[in-house]
C-alpha cells in the first residue's frame, strides 16, 4: 500500500510540475473538448491540469501492473530503469497525444522522465 501510495503521488507532483514549468503548453483544444460535454473551464484551471495529470498517473501505473509478468522475467535487475522509462514515455506521449497537448518543455520532459523513472525504482524498494 505505501509503495503504490508512494508511486501515485511522486508521479502526480511529477506530472502537475511538468505541465506548470512549461510556459508554452496550450491546452486549448481540451478545453474545447471539454466545453462540448457542457463543463466550463479554461486553460488556466487548476481542475484541467490535476486532470491531466491523474490522466497520466492512472495509465502509468495501469502499464506497469500489466506488463509486470513480463518484467519479472527479463528485466528483474538489469534493465528495469529503462522499462519504467519506456512506461513513462508511452504514457505520457499517448495522453499528450491524445488530449491533444501542446507546447510542453522538451527539457522538462526528459527531466520528468528520468526522475519518475528514478523515483518508480525507488518505489520498489519499498515493502509492500
Amino acid at each position: 500500500m505505501l509503495k503504490n501510495l508512494f508511486r501515485f503521488l511522486s508521479l502526480i507532483i511529477l506530472n502537475y510540475l511538468l505541465i506548470l514549468l512549461s510556459i508554452d503548453i496550450d491546452l486549448d483544444q481540451l478545453v474545447k473538448d471539454f466545453k462540448v460535454f457542457g463543463f466550463i473551464v479554461n486553460s488556466d484551471n487548476y481542475m484541467v491540469h490535476i486532470f491531466i495529470c491523474f490522466l497520466i498517473t492512472f495509465l502509468n501505473l495501469f502499464l506497469i501492473y500489466f506488463f509486470k509478468p513480463f518484467i519479472e522475467i527479463y528485466l528483474l535487475y538489469y534493465l528495469k530503469f529503462t522499462f519504467y522509462f519506456l512506461v513513462n514515455l508511452l504514457s505520457l506521449s499517448t495522453v499528450y497525444i491524445v488530449l491533444r497537448i501542446y507546447g510542453y518543455s522538451r527539457f522538462y520532459l526528459l527531466i520528468y522522465l528520468f526522475i519518475s523513472s528514478l523515483a518508480l525504482l525507488i518505489s520498489d524498494k519499498i515493502k509492500k
